[in-house]
């Protein structure tokens, strides 16, 4: 065994998510999406019989995203994208990121024996650039930014990010988010900078975390590099179907976004008497003088699932890292908080 691997601990999720009544720990969908039983239609033996063929699915996401079939890389999940980008660019050099970030972006750079380097963010919960670019130093392999930034949700402008892309470095962009956050993806810039590799999913904003799509966006020299590390069959039949369904039925995808940045909208004004960060994402964060104890109370008294956390610059450990779903503020739960 390689003797670095000790040293790195993994954390498995295990929680039974049957026994809830509200899932709001993950950012995921939970509202039901219409159509599913005319969708079911399509499913036939052969998507389970016969290894996956994604040239037609490609196809569809060069459509609907506006990226030729040669700038994509597919991959089971956008966390396997992110493994492939340190895979395919790193050499035990230095991986700059912000800190603290999606977890695995830490796990990756140790498992390839990396150097992760963590900006922390400032008071106002911002990134700043500045430092960033002051530790990307002559050994750094690559940046990696999540944009919306998890966890505070802070959002970079394109001129913020062109001074990034302009260093001799390679530079993954991570878009989870971006759906949430009102703005363009970057993905554009992919002709501009060919140091630029872009990371989309169907997880987030396209409510399917459960079929592992996630996407690559760069030039076709970068995704002919990472290809080399791709999946054998990289996504399975069943979930290129619901896939191709979501960008069929976009409009199912816009309703469902614009409903959770509206209720989120809703939430941060009644949740006035609370300490209460907004993001760029499908979440806030809230916290009261008494470090959120009430607040646990009444979300195991209704089931509810969600995240207690620390955050930076603030002694309390318990802020409640709430999923923002349509209509959430009608709970019984929302109500017993205010």
């Amino acid at each position: 065994m390689k003797k670095h691997l000790k040293n790195i601990k993994r954390i498995q999720y295990s929680i039974d998510k049957s026994k809830y009544n509200y899932i709001l720990d993950q950012s995921e969908r939970t509202t039901h999406i219409p159509g599913f039983q005319k969708f079911l239609q399509s499913i036939n033996q052969e998507d389970f019989l016969l290894y996956p063929s994604t040239d037609n699915f490609k196809s569809k996401i060069s459509e609907h995203f506006g990226i030729r079939t040669n700038e994509i890389f597919l991959c089971p999940g956008s966390e396997i994208g992110i493994k492939s980008v340190i895979e395919a660019f790193t050499n035990g050099g230095r991986v700059v990121t912000t800190d603290p970030s999606f977890p695995m972006y830490r796990i990756y750079s140790e498992l390839y024996q990396c150097e992760y380097f963590g900006i922390p963010h400032e008071k106002d919960y911002t990134i700043s650039m500045e430092k960033i670019l002051s530790n990307i130093t002559h050994d750094t392999d690559l940046v990696i930014l999540a944009n919306p930034n998890s966890p505070m949700g802070e959002y970079k402008s394109v001129d913020e990010l062109r001074v990034l892309l302009e260093q001799d470095v390679p530079v993954l962009i991570d878009e989870a988010y971006i759906e949430f956050s009102g703005k363009d993806s970057i993905q554009w810039l992919i002709h501009e900078y060919p140091n630029l590799m872009v990371l989309r999913t169907f997880s987030k904003g396209y409510g399917a975390g459960g079929c592992r799509v996630g996407m690559v966006f760069s030039n076709p020299n970068n995704i002919e590099i990472l290809s080399k590390f791709k999946q054998c069959y990289e996504v399975t039949n069943v979930s290129m179907k619901w896939c191709e369904h979501l960008m069929d039925n976009y409009e199912i995808v816009d309703t469902y976004i614009q409903e959770v940045i509206e209720e989120k909208q809703k939430l941060l004004l009644l949740l006035k008497d609370f300490d209460v960060i907004d993001s760029n994402c499908n979440w806030i964060h809230f916290n009261n003088e008494v470090d959120n104890n009430d607040t646990m109370r009444i979300f195991e008294n209704h089931k509810v699932l969600t995240k207690f956390c620390s955050i930076p610059h603030d002694d309390r450990k318990n802020w409640c890292r709430l999923t923002i779903q349509p209509n959430i503020s009608d709970e019984q739960f929302i109500r017993e908080l205010l």
